[in-house]
């Protein structure tokens, strides 16, 4: 290997460390920083790494070319379903859209660097296993005591905001580090210069520290993607189809029993998993029936990317509003930012095109995956596509990186014979693979030039925060309002300003930026607090309106009934059979979780009924 290889294969590798290093990337001084932050560190290791590939581009005559594939198809196939069912009047994942063409350069890139060093496909699983097992011994040390979380909640989270993304992103880790210790395996007894070794006492200490830490999650999800995903990397790789159908056939009425009792194990482990957190379980079971009633109402377009907590929020509205509910689902109802369910919320989004596209996407990736012997990288997939199933790991940024990863090295293998270009001479070649680098170097600047002015905006924000905490709203309503034109996409943020604004008696301002907010979020303290302000400006009807909507959303909730009760107390707009009808709610519906707020509200609600009495008593003797 010559100098310019050694530099070329370091910068490469340099450049997916990077990359895929996005998982620890956290910073405190942005308002939610453990998102943003990676997030921010994604768009400055897409430009190195691209800036890397077009070195790698002008310094090497490659043997192999890039040839254009189905997968790529697929890729812009999907790209192009979002980007038509965007919703660009109202612009609610500006950022995402950002992301997202990130993503599509990164899938070129990767094609590009697996293409023409395919060695690399080795180094790549070594890299995902290290950072896995990086992510399990800080996982390790918060449960021990050594480091604090980043939740007041729950001891173990990882560099992640819970334990369910961080048990997550664990078991997609998990079958790579399973894939490394089988293939290596015959390499235990060899020279400790053979770098294979090194591979395989990587993988098992990784998969030993994985298995201790993944436990104390408590995600039940993770812990069936894990089992699923190794069940499946072991079958494949040690066992494979034609011995399975071989046993069959020799040992048919064995393999029925056997196939009865995987069965009724199946079962009983699902039993289990779901009496564990029967009450969460039964959330996630009408929060997908709801989210397939909201597919059905825009089967085809969608409601565009970034459109699912409103349309579910109204999708659950009508659901509770036509008395199909039963009583469990009216109690652990919830109005969520995400679907819990991937596949559900790119329906809800992208509609069933996007669906059909993303479903073909990952089931072809785990196809090629197979018949390339990348067995560490289906497995990693397929982890994803179980997890995915009742969780929102493409919510976050850190598992799209590491998918892209995967189905890169899925189909690393992709034949010479089918080169895009077999007409070119060697140098045409060189020149061809320059410009079309050098064009997505160009777009990944572009996006990274249109991104760099939010990392300013977030910075602000979290200031904007700490003075709203601090409960000094003047100050921070000029900062919130010259924030709303760049971040008047986040709900969290509208609902601040709105309630600095409110408590600057700015009602009619405010409730402009909460009925945007509406628009983009489906969470109801938005409709909470426009219905005060309407109140404060002596809109009660429109009050009255916007209370009912949201108790149509979550019947159960005591809040709104409890706003309402102080709404049909006001002199001009009382009415007596209402007033009685939510006061009776606010005293005798079962919260939740009992608190303080609900004993003042039940408190403040009997001194109203009190109030009432001595009123209509009062009047009964003038009148005698």
């Amino acid at each position: 290997m010559n100098f310019n290889q050694y530099i070329i294969r370091s910068l490469l590798i340099a450049g997916v460390i990077f990359l895929l290093c996005i998982v620890f990337a956290t910073d405190i001084s942005l308002a939610n920083g453990l998102v943003a932050g990676k997030v921010f560190w994604f768009h400055l290791a897409m430009l190195f790494l691209a800036m890397c590939s077009l070195m790698a581009a002008l310094l090497t005559k490659q043997k192999r070319q890039f040839a254009f594939s189905v997968t790529d198809g697929m890729v812009l196939a999907l790209a192009a379903v979002v980007a038509l069912t965007y919703n660009r009047a109202l612009n609610p994942e500006p950022e995402k859209m950002l992301f997202g063409g990130q993503l599509i350069i990164l899938w070129f890139l990767l094609r590009f660097i697996l293409t023409g060093w395919p060695q690399l496909s080795l180094f790549i699983p070594a890299a995902i296993v290290g950072v896995g097992l990086m992510e399990a011994v800080s996982g390790i040390r918060q449960l021990n005591g050594f480091a604090g979380s980043n939740h007041s909640l729950f001891r173990l989270t990882g560099d992640f905001y819970n334990p369910g993304p961080y048990s997550g992103y664990l078991a997609m880790v998990l079958p790579v580090c399973l894939w490394m210790i089988l293939r290596f395996d015959n390499y235990k007894k060899g020279s400790w210069r053979q770098t294979e070794i090194y591979l395989h006492y990587l993988g098992w200490i990784s998969l030993l520290a994985i298995i201790v830490v993944l436990p104390a999650g408590m995600s039940r999800t993770a812990w069936i993607a894990a089992a699923v995903s190794c069940i499946w990397v072991y079958w494949a790789e040690r066992i494979g189809w034609k011995e399975t159908k071989k046993c069959i056939n020799n040992h048919r009425t064995l393999a029925i029993l056997f196939s009865i009792l995987i069965l009724f194990f199946a079962a009983g482990a699902l039993a289990g998993v779901y009496t564990l957190k029967k009450d969460s379980a039964n959330g996630r079971l009408l929060l997908w029936k709801v989210a397939g009633q909201a597919i059905m109402e825009q089967p085809w377009n969608g409601t565009g990317l970034g459109g699912f907590p409103a349309a579910y929020a109204e999708a659950q509205a009508e659901y509770f509003t036509s008395g199909k509910a039963s009583e469990t689902e009216r109690i652990v109802a919830g109005c969520p930012e995400y679907g819990f369910n991937e596949f559900l919320q790119i329906g809800v989004e992208q509609g069933l095109a996007g669906v059909l596209f993303f479903v073909l996407l990952l089931s072809y990736s785990l196809f090629r995956g197979v018949k390339n012997r990348q067995i560490g990288a289906s497995g990693g997939i397929l982890a994803l596509i179980v997890f995915a199933l009742a969780s929102y790991p493409l919510q976050l940024p850190e598992f799209w990186v590491v998918l892209m990863v995967l189905m890169g090295m899925a189909n690393v293998e992709t034949p010479v014979a089918t080169d895009t270009f077999p007409a070119l001479s060697a140098k045409g070649r060189m020149i061809l693979s320059v410009v079309m680098i050098g064009g997505l170097v160009m777009c990944c600047g572009w996006i990274f030039w249109q991104q760099k002015g939010y990392y300013q905006g977030y910075k602000k924000w979290n200031t904007m925060k700490m003075l709203y905490t601090s409960k000094a709203y003047e100050v921070a309503c000029e900062g919130y309002e010259e924030l709303v034109p760049l971040l008047g996409h986040k709900p969290e943020l509208l609902f601040e300003a709105a309630q600095c604004l409110s408590k600057m008696e700015r009602f009619e301002e405010a409730n402009r930026l909460l009925e945007r907010a509406m628009r983009l979020s489906g969470d109801p303290m938005i409709h909470y607090m426009a219905a005060k302000n309407e109140q404060s400006q002596g809109n009660y009807q429109k009050a009255e309106k916007l209370l009912l909507h949201a108790i149509n959303m979550l019947p159960e909730r005591i809040y709104p009934y409890y706003l309402l009760t102080k709404l049909y107390s006001e002199k001009v707009f009382f009415q007596e059979d209402k007033f009685f009808n939510a006061a009776e709610a606010v005293l005798k519906k079962e919260p939740k979780v009992e608190s303080t707020a609900i004993r003042e509200m039940r408190t403040d609600v009997l001194k109203l009924i009190d109030e009432y009495s001595n009123h209509t008593i009062s009047n009964n003797n003038d009148s005698l």
